[in-house]
């Protein structure tokens, strides 16, 4: 039996929550298998949204916590503009897949850096 994508969420807002979260459990639904292990807000408060919406029991403050987990393969950069180059590049460079809302990068030469790393990352 195959394993499923074990997905870290950075940013609960309502693209995470409306969009994201709630496509992943169609995926599952449709045999794709999935799973949200951990998610990641600025906004202590969402700790609850996802974890009584999604099941999601493992929550933080510190979008390091997830691209460093170790059972975590792919992780949901969904954040404000400014945030998604750090955390992708963190996360990159950790090894792990990487799945960011546009922009990737606030500039070209940043987003063309990302785009190289993504080329040379294991993950």
């Amino acid at each position: 039996m195959t394993q499923p994508v074990r997905v870290g969420v950075v940013g609960c807002g309502s693209v995470g929550t409306g969009q994201y979260m709630p496509f992943l459990q169609r995926l599952n639904l449709q045999g794709v298998r999935t799973e949200l292990v951990m998610a990641c807000d600025v906004d202590e408060s969402r700790r609850q949204v996802v974890g009584d919406r999604f099941g999601i029991e493992r929550f933080t403050t510190d979008f390091r916590e997830v691209v460093d987990a170790p059972d975590v393969d792919l992780v949901l950069v969904l954040t404000s503009m400014q945030q998604h180059g750090i955390i992708t590049r963190a996360a990159l460079e950790a090894g792990k897949h990487v799945l960011v809302e546009k922009p990737m990068a606030m500039t070209l030469e940043e987003a063309a850096e990302i785009v190289e790393l993504a080329r040379s990352s294991p993950g």
